[in-house]
Protein backbone atom coordinates (compact mmCIF):
# COMPACT_ATOMS: atom_id res chain seq x y z
CA UNK A 1 0.00 0.00 0.00
CA UNK A 2 1.32 3.57 -0.83
CA UNK A 3 2.27 5.62 2.08
CA UNK A 4 0.09 8.59 2.71
CA UNK A 5 1.68 11.82 2.33
CA UNK A 6 -0.03 15.47 2.45
CA UNK A 7 -0.16 17.51 -0.77
CA UNK A 8 1.23 20.93 -1.37
CA UNK A 9 -2.08 22.63 -2.27
CA UNK A 10 -4.05 21.08 0.98
CA UNK A 11 -1.61 22.13 2.94
CA UNK A 12 -1.46 25.98 1.51
CA UNK A 13 -5.55 25.44 1.85
CA UNK A 14 -4.94 24.95 4.76
CA UNK A 15 -2.69 27.99 5.68
CA UNK A 16 -4.99 29.84 4.00
CA UNK A 17 -8.10 29.11 5.96
CA UNK A 18 -6.13 29.69 9.33
CA UNK A 19 -4.79 33.09 8.05
CA UNK A 20 -8.65 34.01 7.14
CA UNK A 21 -9.94 32.58 10.67
CA UNK A 22 -7.25 34.93 12.43
CA UNK A 23 -7.92 37.94 9.95
CA UNK A 24 -11.69 37.51 10.94
CA UNK A 25 -11.16 37.70 14.70
CA UNK A 26 -8.88 40.42 14.73
CA UNK A 27 -11.37 42.31 12.58
CA UNK A 28 -14.52 41.41 14.77
CA UNK A 29 -12.21 42.35 17.92
CA UNK A 30 -10.89 45.65 16.50
CA UNK A 31 -15.09 46.04 15.52
CA UNK A 32 -16.03 45.41 18.72
CA UNK A 33 -13.12 47.89 20.35
CA UNK A 34 -14.34 50.63 18.15
CA UNK A 35 -17.77 50.35 19.24
CA UNK A 36 -16.86 50.51 23.55
CA UNK A 37 -14.48 53.16 22.58
CA UNK A 38 -16.07 55.28 20.18
CA UNK A 39 -17.59 58.05 22.62
CA UNK A 40 -15.72 60.60 24.48
CA UNK A 41 -11.90 61.59 24.83
CA UNK A 42 -8.68 60.25 24.92
CA UNK A 43 -6.62 60.70 28.64
CA UNK A 44 -2.95 60.09 29.22
CA UNK A 45 -2.09 60.50 32.70
CA UNK A 46 1.43 61.43 33.75
CA UNK A 47 3.57 62.09 37.18
CA UNK A 48 4.36 65.07 38.50
CA UNK A 49 3.36 68.42 37.79
CA UNK A 50 4.00 70.67 34.74
CA UNK A 51 4.27 73.78 36.08
CA UNK A 52 2.72 75.58 32.92
CA UNK A 53 5.61 73.94 30.93
CA UNK A 54 4.12 71.84 28.07
CA UNK A 55 7.41 70.15 27.19
CA UNK A 56 6.49 68.40 30.49
CA UNK A 57 4.23 65.87 28.02
CA UNK A 58 7.12 65.20 25.46
CA UNK A 59 9.79 64.98 27.47
CA UNK A 60 7.91 62.18 30.06
CA UNK A 61 6.13 59.05 29.59
CA UNK A 62 2.62 58.40 30.81
CA UNK A 63 1.73 55.85 33.28
CA UNK A 64 -1.41 55.73 32.08
CA UNK A 65 -2.34 55.76 28.51
CA UNK A 66 -4.95 56.56 25.78
CA UNK A 67 -7.88 56.34 28.63
CA UNK A 68 -11.39 56.50 27.50
CA UNK A 69 -13.44 59.41 29.22
CA UNK A 70 -17.00 60.20 28.85
CA UNK A 71 -16.75 64.22 29.10
CA UNK A 72 -14.83 66.67 31.19
CA UNK A 73 -16.53 67.17 34.42
CA UNK A 74 -14.32 66.14 37.51
CA UNK A 75 -16.00 68.69 40.02
CA UNK A 76 -13.65 70.28 42.95
CA UNK A 77 -12.67 67.70 45.23
CA UNK A 78 -9.84 66.17 47.43
CA UNK A 79 -10.82 62.69 46.40
CA UNK A 80 -9.41 60.74 43.63
CA UNK A 81 -12.34 62.03 41.19
CA UNK A 82 -9.54 61.58 38.20
CA UNK A 83 -9.14 57.76 39.14
CA UNK A 84 -5.56 58.28 38.49
CA UNK A 85 -5.05 55.88 41.82
CA UNK A 86 -0.81 55.47 42.57
CA UNK A 87 -0.52 57.12 39.27
CA UNK A 88 0.01 60.09 41.31
CA UNK A 89 3.67 61.35 42.45
CA UNK A 90 2.13 61.44 46.36
CA UNK A 91 -0.64 58.77 47.06
CA UNK A 92 -2.73 58.70 50.55
CA UNK A 93 -6.10 56.28 50.18
CA UNK A 94 -7.96 58.32 47.82
CA UNK A 95 -6.37 61.45 47.99
CA UNK A 96 -3.82 61.58 44.57
CA UNK A 97 -1.45 64.67 44.59
CA UNK A 98 0.79 66.16 41.90
CA UNK A 99 0.00 64.74 38.56
CA UNK A 100 -0.34 66.20 35.22
CA UNK A 101 -2.67 64.77 31.87
CA UNK A 102 -3.66 65.23 28.75
CA UNK A 103 -6.95 64.69 27.04
CA UNK A 104 -7.66 64.90 23.36
CA UNK A 105 -9.91 63.67 20.65
CA UNK A 106 -12.33 65.51 18.28
CA UNK A 107 -15.38 67.28 19.62
CA UNK A 108 -18.57 67.53 16.81
CA UNK A 109 -20.08 71.14 16.10
CA UNK A 110 -23.97 70.76 14.53
CA UNK A 111 -24.34 74.81 14.40
CA UNK A 112 -21.92 76.70 12.85
CA UNK A 113 -21.57 80.28 15.40
CA UNK A 114 -19.87 81.78 18.11
CA UNK A 115 -19.51 79.73 21.33
CA UNK A 116 -18.59 80.56 24.33
CA UNK A 117 -16.20 77.87 25.98
CA UNK A 118 -16.09 78.04 30.18
CA UNK A 119 -12.82 76.10 31.55
CA UNK A 120 -12.51 75.66 35.27
CA UNK A 121 -9.50 73.75 36.91
CA UNK A 122 -7.82 73.41 39.92
CA UNK A 123 -5.15 73.85 39.24
CA UNK A 124 -3.55 74.40 35.57
CA UNK A 125 -5.34 74.12 32.47
CA UNK A 126 -5.27 74.91 28.82
CA UNK A 127 -7.74 74.40 26.40
CA UNK A 128 -6.85 74.06 22.13
CA UNK A 129 -8.50 73.56 19.15
CA UNK A 130 -6.60 72.33 15.75
CA UNK A 131 -3.52 73.05 16.66
CA UNK A 132 -3.52 76.16 16.29
CA UNK A 133 -0.36 78.33 17.76
CA UNK A 134 -1.95 79.40 21.29
CA UNK A 135 -4.85 78.14 23.27
CA UNK A 136 -8.15 80.04 23.24
CA UNK A 137 -8.01 79.45 27.45
CA UNK A 138 -5.02 79.34 29.51
CA UNK A 139 -5.86 79.12 33.64
CA UNK A 140 -1.64 79.16 34.89
CA UNK A 141 -0.16 78.90 38.17
CA UNK A 142 -0.48 76.64 40.93
CA UNK A 143 -1.51 78.83 44.36
CA UNK A 144 -4.86 80.15 42.81
CA UNK A 145 -7.25 77.36 43.52
CA UNK A 146 -10.32 77.34 41.73
CA UNK A 147 -10.15 79.09 38.36
CA UNK A 148 -12.73 80.40 36.24
CA UNK A 149 -12.09 81.24 32.64
CA UNK A 150 -14.43 81.95 29.61
CA UNK A 151 -13.31 82.88 25.95
CA UNK A 152 -15.25 82.92 22.57
CA UNK A 153 -14.55 81.21 19.16
CA UNK A 154 -16.24 81.00 16.50
CA UNK A 155 -16.68 77.65 15.15
CA UNK A 156 -17.92 76.03 11.63
CA UNK A 157 -19.97 73.04 11.39
CA UNK A 158 -18.42 69.52 11.99
CA UNK A 159 -15.29 67.95 13.37
CA UNK A 160 -12.29 70.41 14.67
CA UNK A 161 -9.58 68.63 16.89
CA UNK A 162 -9.59 69.53 20.96
CA UNK A 163 -6.50 69.24 23.19
CA UNK A 164 -6.50 70.40 27.14
CA UNK A 165 -3.65 70.17 29.60
CA UNK A 166 -4.44 70.03 33.16
CA UNK A 167 -1.90 69.20 36.05
CA UNK A 168 -3.16 68.87 39.99
CA UNK A 169 -0.28 70.35 42.16
CA UNK A 170 -1.67 69.74 45.43
CA UNK A 171 -4.86 69.85 47.69
CA UNK A 172 -8.37 69.76 45.55
CA UNK A 173 -8.87 68.87 41.90
CA UNK A 174 -10.73 69.28 39.54
CA UNK A 175 -10.95 70.21 35.12
CA UNK A 176 -14.44 71.10 34.02
CA UNK A 177 -15.32 72.09 30.64
CA UNK A 178 -18.73 73.69 29.41
CA UNK A 179 -19.69 75.73 26.59
CA UNK A 180 -22.90 77.69 25.46
CA UNK A 181 -24.23 79.51 21.98
CA UNK A 182 -27.86 80.25 21.22
CA UNK A 183 -30.37 77.83 22.40
CA UNK A 184 -27.56 75.62 23.70
CA UNK A 185 -27.65 77.07 27.20
CA UNK A 186 -24.52 76.75 28.87
CA UNK A 187 -23.54 73.07 30.05
CA UNK A 188 -20.82 70.58 30.58
CA UNK A 189 -20.44 69.77 26.51
CA UNK A 190 -22.14 66.00 26.74
CA UNK A 191 -20.08 63.01 25.35
CA UNK A 192 -22.49 62.58 22.64
CA UNK A 193 -20.32 65.44 20.62
CA UNK A 194 -16.70 63.89 21.42
CA UNK A 195 -14.92 61.75 19.37
CA UNK A 196 -11.65 59.49 21.10
CA UNK A 197 -10.03 59.66 17.66
CA UNK A 198 -6.95 62.19 16.84
CA UNK A 199 -5.56 62.85 13.18
CA UNK A 200 -7.71 60.27 11.48
CA UNK A 201 -11.19 60.25 9.56
CA UNK A 202 -14.49 59.35 11.37
CA UNK A 203 -18.02 59.74 10.61
CA UNK A 204 -20.38 61.29 13.48
CA UNK A 205 -23.59 60.05 14.68
CA UNK A 206 -25.37 62.90 15.62
CA UNK A 207 -25.58 65.92 12.86
CA UNK A 208 -28.20 67.79 13.97
CA UNK A 209 -30.70 68.59 16.58
CA UNK A 210 -33.74 70.96 16.77
CA UNK A 211 -35.98 72.09 19.03
CA UNK A 212 -39.23 74.35 18.04
CA UNK A 213 -42.24 75.44 19.66
CA UNK A 214 -45.82 76.33 18.96
CA UNK A 215 -47.28 77.43 22.36
CA UNK A 216 -47.41 74.50 24.16
CA UNK A 217 -46.14 71.92 21.16
CA UNK A 218 -43.40 70.97 20.97
CA UNK A 219 -41.29 69.58 18.01
CA UNK A 220 -37.84 67.83 18.25
CA UNK A 221 -36.12 66.91 14.90
CA UNK A 222 -32.60 65.18 15.21
CA UNK A 223 -30.46 63.65 12.16
CA UNK A 224 -27.67 61.05 12.06
CA UNK A 225 -25.01 60.37 9.66
CA UNK A 226 -24.30 56.71 10.79
CA UNK A 227 -25.18 54.87 13.92
CA UNK A 228 -23.30 52.10 15.81
CA UNK A 229 -25.79 49.01 18.10
CA UNK A 230 -28.04 51.97 18.81
CA UNK A 231 -30.81 50.46 20.08
CA UNK A 232 -33.45 53.50 20.88
CA UNK A 233 -33.24 57.20 21.46
CA UNK A 234 -34.95 58.59 24.63
CA UNK A 235 -36.16 62.27 24.55
CA UNK A 236 -35.80 63.87 27.82
CA UNK A 237 -36.92 66.78 29.40
CA UNK A 238 -36.28 69.13 32.44
CA UNK A 239 -38.10 72.58 33.83
CA UNK A 240 -34.19 73.88 35.45
CA UNK A 241 -31.87 71.82 33.08
CA UNK A 242 -30.27 69.75 35.25
CA UNK A 243 -33.13 66.81 36.59
CA UNK A 244 -34.38 65.45 33.44
CA UNK A 245 -37.40 62.98 32.64
CA UNK A 246 -37.78 60.06 29.98
CA UNK A 247 -40.27 61.84 27.77
CA UNK A 248 -40.70 59.97 24.65
CA UNK A 249 -38.36 57.14 22.96
CA UNK A 250 -37.88 55.84 19.48
CA UNK A 251 -36.16 53.33 18.18
CA UNK A 252 -32.78 53.59 16.80
CA UNK A 253 -31.06 52.39 13.45
CA UNK A 254 -29.01 49.61 14.52
CA UNK A 255 -25.85 49.65 12.84
CA UNK A 256 -25.96 51.52 10.28
CA UNK A 257 -23.86 53.64 7.76
CA UNK A 258 -26.49 55.24 5.90
CA UNK A 259 -28.24 58.36 7.16
CA UNK A 260 -31.37 58.64 9.07
CA UNK A 261 -33.84 61.34 10.25
CA UNK A 262 -36.28 61.52 13.35
CA UNK A 263 -39.20 63.40 14.73
CA UNK A 264 -40.96 63.48 18.01
CA UNK A 265 -43.62 65.67 19.63
CA UNK A 266 -44.26 67.21 23.13
CA UNK A 267 -47.90 67.67 23.03
CA UNK A 268 -47.83 69.59 26.36
CA UNK A 269 -45.13 70.97 28.19
CA UNK A 270 -45.32 72.81 30.66
CA UNK A 271 -44.79 77.24 30.17
CA UNK A 272 -41.33 79.20 30.65
CA UNK A 273 -37.97 78.30 29.72
CA UNK A 274 -37.58 74.38 29.10
CA UNK A 275 -34.88 72.27 28.40
CA UNK A 276 -34.64 69.21 26.10
CA UNK A 277 -32.04 66.67 25.20
CA UNK A 278 -31.33 62.94 23.65
CA UNK A 279 -30.45 59.79 25.26
CA UNK A 280 -29.26 57.41 22.94
CA UNK A 281 -29.08 53.70 23.79
CA UNK A 282 -26.34 51.26 22.85
CA UNK A 283 -26.19 47.72 22.52
CA UNK A 284 -23.46 48.09 25.40
CA UNK A 285 -25.23 49.59 27.62
CA UNK A 286 -23.53 53.20 27.32
CA UNK A 287 -25.68 55.96 27.40
CA UNK A 288 -24.81 58.59 24.76
CA UNK A 289 -25.85 62.21 25.29
CA UNK A 290 -26.76 65.12 22.98
CA UNK A 291 -26.44 68.54 23.73
CA UNK A 292 -29.11 70.47 26.44
CA UNK A 293 -31.38 72.62 23.80
CA UNK A 294 -33.53 75.06 25.72
CA UNK A 295 -37.29 77.24 24.05
CA UNK A 296 -39.51 79.00 25.93
CA UNK A 297 -43.11 77.72 26.07
CA UNK A 298 -45.70 80.15 25.97
CA UNK A 299 -49.10 79.97 26.92
CA UNK A 300 -51.58 79.27 24.20
CA UNK A 301 -54.31 81.71 23.86
CA UNK A 302 -57.98 81.22 24.30
CA UNK A 303 -59.78 80.22 21.02
CA UNK A 304 -61.71 82.69 19.62
CA UNK A 305 -63.63 83.48 16.27
CA UNK A 306 -64.62 86.63 14.26
CA UNK A 307 -67.58 87.05 12.04
CA UNK A 308 -68.10 89.49 9.25
CA UNK A 309 -69.85 91.64 8.36
CA UNK A 310 -72.29 91.34 10.92
CA UNK A 311 -75.57 92.82 10.57
CA UNK A 312 -75.28 90.67 6.92
CA UNK A 313 -77.72 89.46 4.02
CA UNK A 314 -77.54 85.42 5.42
CA UNK A 315 -73.72 86.08 3.74
CA UNK A 316 -70.67 85.85 5.49
CA UNK A 317 -66.97 85.17 6.40
CA UNK A 318 -65.77 83.28 9.59
CA UNK A 319 -62.09 83.32 10.81
CA UNK A 320 -61.18 80.62 13.78
CA UNK A 321 -58.20 81.39 15.90
CA UNK A 322 -56.83 78.64 17.61
CA UNK A 323 -53.14 77.31 18.98
CA UNK A 324 -54.30 74.04 17.89
CA UNK A 325 -56.03 73.37 14.62
CA UNK A 326 -59.21 71.36 15.30
CA UNK A 327 -62.35 70.74 13.45
CA UNK A 328 -65.66 72.46 14.39
CA UNK A 329 -69.65 72.47 14.05
CA UNK A 330 -71.07 75.65 13.11
CA UNK A 331 -74.28 76.31 14.03
CA UNK A 332 -77.17 79.24 14.02
CA UNK A 333 -79.74 78.71 16.49
CA UNK A 334 -82.85 81.17 16.38
CA UNK A 335 -83.89 83.12 19.90
CA UNK A 336 -85.44 80.29 21.20
CA UNK A 337 -82.45 77.77 21.29
CA UNK A 338 -83.45 75.88 17.94
CA UNK A 339 -80.96 75.39 15.41
CA UNK A 340 -81.46 76.55 11.86
CA UNK A 341 -78.33 75.68 10.27
CA UNK A 342 -75.25 73.55 10.52
CA UNK A 343 -72.08 73.33 8.69
CA UNK A 344 -68.71 71.09 9.48
CA UNK A 345 -65.63 73.41 9.80
CA UNK A 346 -63.19 70.75 8.05
CA UNK A 347 -60.65 73.00 7.57
CA UNK A 348 -60.88 75.64 10.28
CA UNK A 349 -57.04 77.61 9.22
CA UNK A 350 -59.18 78.87 6.34
CA UNK A 351 -61.65 82.07 6.51
CA UNK A 352 -64.43 80.01 5.63
CA UNK A 353 -67.47 81.69 3.57
CA UNK A 354 -71.06 81.08 4.87
CA UNK A 355 -74.20 81.08 2.93
CA UNK A 356 -77.90 80.62 4.50
CA UNK A 357 -81.01 81.13 3.27
CA UNK A 358 -82.08 82.11 6.86
CA UNK A 359 -85.19 85.05 7.30
CA UNK A 360 -84.36 88.71 8.89
CA UNK A 361 -83.79 88.24 12.40
CA UNK A 362 -81.24 87.98 15.19
CA UNK A 363 -79.05 84.60 15.81
CA UNK A 364 -76.52 82.91 18.04
CA UNK A 365 -73.82 81.56 16.40
CA UNK A 366 -72.56 78.51 18.09
CA UNK A 367 -68.81 77.08 17.13
CA UNK A 368 -67.92 73.93 18.82
CA UNK A 369 -64.84 72.30 18.98
CA UNK A 370 -63.52 68.70 20.76
CA UNK A 371 -62.20 71.27 23.52
CA UNK A 372 -64.47 74.37 23.36
CA UNK A 373 -67.59 76.16 22.63
CA UNK A 374 -67.71 79.73 21.84
CA UNK A 375 -70.63 81.96 20.78
CA UNK A 376 -71.51 85.22 19.10
CA UNK A 377 -74.70 87.04 18.40
CA UNK A 378 -75.25 87.43 14.58
CA UNK A 379 -78.05 90.35 12.75
CA UNK A 380 -79.11 88.96 9.13
CA UNK A 381 -81.21 92.14 7.81
CA UNK A 382 -82.28 91.65 4.04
Amino acid sequence: MKAFSTHPYLFKFTIFISSFVINLLTAITTFAQQESSSIGLKADFYHGYFYDDLGFFNQNEPVIVSRTINNLQFEESESDNFNIGKGATYYSPGKPDEFSARFYGKIYITTPGAYTFHLSSDDGASLWFDNEAKPLISNTGDMKGMQYTAASKTLSAGFHDLLIYYGEHGGSQALVLEYASGDLVRQVIPNGVFYPVANSVVSPVLTDFTVAAKYQQVTLDWRTQTELNSQSFVVERSTDGKSFKDLLQQPGAGTSTDPHTYKALDESAPTGLVYYRLRQELGTGQKVYSPIKAVKIEQAPPPSFSVYPNPNAGKFYLEIQQATSQPALLELLDMSGRSQYQQQIVNPAETQRIVSQLATGMYILRLKTTTVTLTQKLVIAK
